[in-house]
């Protein structure tokens, strides 16, 4: 494997509404309910199912954070409330990434996703592609072209 760099911490993102901030062991307890529901679990591989096990999987999470393996954050709304997760992990091996993300049920109501992607990344355009995202305008972001891409349902 290629030796990544150690990763003291993740950045906050915010928004107006949501942030994303890294997983916390405070959020051990709420991410487990929200993972318990019928209509939650049934979209992902068994999650952790207490609240020690999930405090055991954000501890895993932020060592291999601090390996530059993965990232992990947790999605908070209103009064930052926790809401989900998003989690992003290399594998072993150099070419291949997981990620994967669980949302309360309350903010299902999307119908629109927008991404973004470097037009020189033919990978993440494959992706794109690959889960039925259409380019919808090209522009330039720090001086590379890139696509704007949206998903509706």
């Amino acid at each position: 494997m290629v030796s990544q760099p150690a990763v003291e911490s993740l950045p906050v993102l915010a928004c107006e509404g949501i942030r994303l901030r890294e997983v916390q062991h405070s959020d051990a307890a709420t991410l487990t309910a929200l993972f318990q529901l019928p209509e939650v679990s049934k979209h992902l591989d068994p999650p952790p199912s207490t609240i020690d096990e999930f405090g055991s999987w954000i501890t895993l999470s932020q060592s291999r954070r601090a390996e530059g393996r993965a990232a992990c954050y947790t999605l908070l709304t209103g009064d930052n409330e926790v809401s989900g997760l998003f989690m992003a992990l290399r594998f072993e091996e150099p070419d291949r990434a997981e990620i994967g993300f669980a949302i309360a049920p309350h903010l299902w109501g999307v119908k629109t996703l927008v991404g973004k992607t470097q037009v020189s990344n033919v990978r993440a355009m494959g992706a794109m592609r690959k889960v039925g995202a259409k380019v919808i305008e090209e522009t330039e972001r720090n001086g590379q072209a890139e696509y704007v891409w949206t998903i509706e349902r």
